[in-house]
């Protein structure tokens, strides 16, 4: 996003504006990664769905964060078992919007060692964390065209540990699509599609937090939850 997206793994302390593969193990980050560039547009992702990493692969994590020294003992873990930043676009191929178009730019940026060089509109950023990952990807207007004035960031969890997908208290919209919701005037029927009836917030705006750094958002706050069971 030529510098337009500002990241911060320590709470506003500091940002990261470049593309590049960046690590912290700050009290406010935990061991966390981020991994960001420009994006050709063939390699956009059309969509996701998480994943509970398997615990055969994250045992590790739970050993480790049980240690006094945890976040010194994540980071060196990651280190040995971390993907490279050209191994996450491949590994997410088929989830793009071209994957044979999107394979040939993988191909020519391995070629030329150049992917953090890319310039453009578009950009990906992975985040990896010991509990969760996530995917964003950030659009915004071209300065030398403004016909149409915008900014566009979707994220995705892509990932999560055992330990995250037993934790009862999430929230906003993937606490409330974490399991089946049935509807109410149709018992028995699962709700695909109809957001009143999946969602607590009839309005996007009920879901935007107070700040670049907040948590609260008036949905968080109904109590006139939809139907839910357990997968």
């Amino acid at each position: 996003g030529e510098g337009t997206l500002h990241i911060s793994l320590d709470g506003g302390k500091t940002f990261l504006s470049q593309p590049g593969d960046y690590h912290s193990s700050s009290a406010e980050s935990k061991s966390a990664r981020i991994v960001a560039h420009n994006t050709y547009a063939a390699c956009s992702r059309k969509w996701h769905d998480y994943q509970v990493v398997d615990s055969s692969s994250t045992s590790s994590w739970s050993h480790l964060l049980r240690e006094n020294d945890r976040h010194r003992q994540l980071a060196a873990a990651a280190t040995v078992v971390e993907k490279k930043p050209l191994q996450l676009l491949l590994d997410n191929k088929l989830q793009m919007i071209d994957p044979n178009e999107c394979h040939d730019w993988i191909q020519e940026r391995a070629v030329s060692h150049d992917l953090f060089q890319q310039r453009g509109h578009w950009s990906t950023i992975y985040v990896e964390t010991p509990l969760v990952s996530f995917h964003v990807e950030y659009r915004r207007s071209d300065f030398n065209a403004p016909t149409c004035n915008f900014q566009s960031l979707d994220a995705w969890m892509t990932q999560v540990s055992p330990i995250m997908e037993r934790t009862k208290s999430w929230n906003g919209i993937l606490g409330e699509t974490k399991h089946k919701v049935f509807s109410k005037t149709n018992p028995g029927e699962e709700v695909l599609s109809d957001r009143y009836e999946l969602l607590r917030g009839s309005h996007d705006a009920d879901y935007e937090v107070d700040g670049p750094f907040g948590t609260y958002f008036t949905a968080s706050q109904e109590n006139d939850e939809p139907n839910k069971k357990e997968a």
